[in-house]
């Protein structure tokens, strides 16, 4: 990846890993297990986890600014940089509309938020299974994480009302920015999003 682009990458899902994590020490009185991420935006701490969407979102920004550059613009490669965008909108306005307010934030909130874990679940799947038929161009940790992830989320509607939501979610929410922090760290496989070469070549 291009190294600016990278390091972006790298310290927002860091930072954004670090608020949660600051949230899990302060935050005592809500047990992990059973409560939501976003009952941490409620209450006198509640700016971290909206520091925490909004990071995030920054770190999908600079990664689909990264995709869209090595693009080769094929229908994979538009699908990875559209996967992106959703996620990163998606991901913003969570932070954006926090849980605990009116009806209307707390729909966008939880609508926003499906939508961007969708979206990023889908760009780890397109984007790390392989796609070419030479095996040396398997991403197979990543596609490892993806596959996981997607079997996370769907398991997610199942544990949503249970007194387990709370650790469902952490582990999704684990293993998806797992799969993002290690895409930026390691070199792009190939010259495109989609690993086919092109015409963009890596810098």
């Amino acid at each position: 990846m291009n190294s600016r682009a990278r390091t972006v990458t790298i310290i927002s899902v860091l930072s954004s890993f670090a608020f949660v994590a600051t949230l899990h020490v302060v935050r005592t009185d809500l047990a992990p297990a059973s409560h939501r991420l976003s009952e941490y935006a409620s209450g006198p701490y509640g700016w971290m986890m909206t520091a925490a969407s909004i990071t995030l979102s920054c770190g999908l920004v600079a990664f689909g600014f990264e995709l869209w550059i090595r693009s080769s613009r094929n229908a994979i490669d538009w699908l990875c940089f559209s996967a992106v965008a959703v996620a990163a909108a998606g991901t913003m306005l969570s932070g954006v509309f926090e849980t605990g307010g009116s009806d209307l934030a707390e729909t966008m909130h939880s609508r926003a938020s499906a939508i961007a874990v969708i979206a990023l679940v889908t760009l780890a799947l397109v984007y790390s299974i392989p796609r070419r038929a030479h095996a040396h161009e398997t991403d197979r940790v990543g596609a490892t994480l993806a596959v996981i992830a997607a079997a996370l989320a769907l398991l997610s509607p199942v544990f949503h009302h249970t007194r387990w939501t709370g650790l469902s979610q952490r582990l999704l929410w684990v293993v998806l920015l797992a799969w993002l922090l290690r895409e930026a760290w390691k070199p792009a496989l190939g010259g495109s999003v989609s690993g086919h070469g092109g015409h963009h070549a890596e810098q």
